[in-house]
């Protein structure tokens, strides 16, 4: 027997998976030994079964696209789905899909709770070593801040004026008229309407989200209330309102960003399991 053959001989007798440590013997049973990294010595090489349930069972979910040693990337066998999920527009489009979804089941949200958003919380809690704020109160009074807005801003008469401002007695039955059909509306226009009376909610949901970790809810809440207090007179200027529908649409960008984030990270590790076949790497 020549050297040459030796040696592949002895080199093959080396090769040995990295988490089983078991070596060819076995890649019947879990798969091919391969190289998937750069990662050199005893620890190059892993069985194909090996990886792919570290990869998935790994507390680490980086683990799942690279090497958690040399932090190399995976490469994955080319399929008819490849890129899909590194594909901007179809998971922009999924995150709008899934931001709407969203929006629209907060104005049902709304709609179901009307009497809680027709006027603003009047409630405080003090004591001799702190002033609490209520972070749900806190998003109730800017949602009745931009329900007020939108009714006086008419939005092409979307709204109706129907949006109470008396504190007395039961629930107004003009609240319940804030969804009421016009005789011909559309599907554009109830989506308008949807979107606009659900949107509020996701905005100061998020918003409240992110401000309990900086603890500026107090100076919100009272702009909140303020605006939700008054009604804005004719040619006049309406600074409060201008913060507050700025405040909104930063928590409606946050929520979609999240949202975004989210079907990123679903996306990429659902669709990246259907190229699950991850390629030798050569790294003599």
């Amino acid at each position: 027997m020549s050297d040459s053959t030796a040696t592949n001989n002895n080199q093959a007798e080396e090769k040995q998976c990295r988490i089983c440590l078991d070596g060819l013997e076995a890649e019947g049973e879990l798969g091919k030994l391969i190289r998937p990294c750069l990662c050199r010595g005893s620890i190059s090489y892993v069985h194909v079964k090996c990886l792919q349930t570290w990869r998935n069972t790994s507390a680490s979910r980086s683990a799942f696209f690279s090497c958690p040693q040399c932090h190399y990337k995976y490469r994955f066998a080319r399929t008819r789905i490849v890129g899909l999920a590194s594909n901007p527009v179809l998971v922009g489009g999924l995150s709008a899909l899934f931001f709407t979804f969203i929006v629209m089941l907060a104005s049902y949200i709304t709609t179901y709770f009307m009497s809680a958003f027709e006027e603003p919380t009047s409630s405080s809690y003090y004591s001799s070593w702190f002033f609490y704020v209520s972070p749900l109160e806190v998003a109730q009074d800017l949602v009745v801040a931009a329900l007020r807005i939108l009714k006086e801003g008419g939005i092409d008469g979307i709204f109706d004026d129907n949006i109470p401002t008396s504190r007395n007695g039961p629930r107004s039955r003009r609240s319940e008229r804030l969804l009421r059909p016009d005789p011909n509306p559309g599907f554009i226009k109830r989506f308008i309407k949807r979107f606009l009376l659900g949107l509020p909610l996701v905005g100061a949901g998020s918003l409240v989200h992110m401000l309990l970790s900086v603890g500026y809810l107090l100076p919100v809440q009272w702009l909140a209330r303020y605006r939700g207090n008054r009604n804005r007179r004719d040619n006049s200027r309406d600074l409060a309102a201008l913060i507050v529908v700025a405040l909104l649409a930063v928590g409606a960008l946050r929520a979609l960003l999240k949202v975004y984030q989210l079907t990123h990270s679903m996306t990429q590790r659902l669709l990246l399991r259907a190229e699950d076949a991850i390629l030798e790497v050569n790294n003599d």
